[in-house]
């Protein structure tokens, strides 16, 4: 199961257009670094394959990673 998870995630990048999810993907870096309704952003991102780790890998480098705190 985790091979082919690992195949079909290897087939994808080598046929989407990265350029796109670059570009997509700066794109909401963007808009995270300002105000805007991220929505929009992640679903363009979806659109061009960009993968759920790219999209939440922006987002922790932009807000950072939640701890709860100790109680």
């Amino acid at each position: 199961s985790e091979r082919e998870q690992v195949k079909q995630l290897k087939n994808l990048r080598e046929t989407r257009d990265n350029d796109k999810v670059q570009a997509t993907l700066q794109d909401l870096r963007m808009g995270a670094e300002g105000d805007s309704n991220l929505v929009p952003l992640i679903l363009e991102a979806v659109k061009v394959y960009a993968t759920l780790g790219e999209i939440c890998g922006i987002l922790r480098e932009v807000f950072g990673e939640y701890k709860a705190a100790d109680l």
